[in-house]
């Protein structure tokens, strides 16, 4: 096990002869404590985790597997429900979920992968955009749909010549929460597809199919007051649709 930053980690060096299949020669995994013996409790279910992903590898290549480290024996014990008798919350050590700023540090500083400069600022610039758009304290494990469908609608907006507006767009989001974030990106698309259709809409109607024509959330999470706000700030910011691009279909209830 080795310490980087807060956390512990556990390295596994993969055996030779699968290193070919999964293209790497070390596989790492954050045990997600910073305490040693919650670490050495947690290491013998990802060391097999680990196991059963090489001997799948190997398995999808044709080569000889144990059948045991990829479909456990049905007389294995843990297959069997065992009661257990929770303590109270308070005695139970928290678990903190793994976060998009946490991940992405994760993967992009791996010591296995040995990236060339244009790929590390590549993953760097995706890095800064996602999490000025989604949030870097937002769990992996909570990034919902209509997470993604924000990503697509700046991603939409950012078009062909998104090399030169991705600096100043990652600097312009990185002031927003994920609440605000997700107004001006929700906005934005709305706004864009009426555009697609031909039409010019007023701020009104921009503002009715984001509350109305969306995903029913928007109308929980959202009023319509607080919405013009977010249309002037894109004005002011240049975030202003021209129509170009597909038309928005995952967030919409009517297409």
């Amino acid at each position: 096990m080795l310490r980087r930053g807060q956390k512990l980690y556990y390295r596994h060096t993969v055996p030779v002869d699968a290193q070919r299949l999964l293209n790497r020669l070390e596989i790492w995994r954050s045990l997600r404590t910073d305490s040693l013996s919650v670490a050495l409790r947690r290491l013998p279910g990802v060391v097999a985790r680990i196991e059963m992903e090489i001997e799948h590898a190997r398995a999808m290549a044709g080569m000889p597997v144990d059948a045991m480290l990829i479909e456990p024996s049905k007389d294995d014990p843990a297959e069997r429900p065992i009661p257990i008798g929770l303590p109270l919350a308070a005695s139970i050590e928290p678990v903190n979920p793994l976060t998009l700023a946490e991940a992405y540090r994760s993967y992009i500083d791996d010591p296995t992968r040995a990236w060339t400069a244009n790929t590390r600022e590549a993953y760097e610039t995706s890095r800064r955009l996602a999490i000025a758009v989604i949030g870097e304290a937002v769990p992996v494990a909570s990034i919902s749909r209509a997470h993604c469908r924000d990503m697509l609608d700046v991603l939409r907006f950012l078009g062909e010549d998104r090399t030169a507006k991705l600096d100043k767009l990652i600097g312009d989001f990185a002031a927003l929460s994920t609440k605000e974030a997700e107004a001006v990106a929700t906005l934005y698309g709305v706004w864009n597809d009426a555009l697609s259709e031909g039409t010019l809409p007023s701020d009104d109607e921009i503002i009715s199919g984001f509350l109305n024509d969306w995903h029913p959330e928007k109308r929980a999470k959202f009023r319509a007051s607080e919405l013009p706000e977010w249309l002037g700030w894109m004005r002011r910011h240049g975030i202003v649709p021209t129509g170009s691009g597909p038309k928005t279909t995952t967030g919409r209830l009517f297409v």
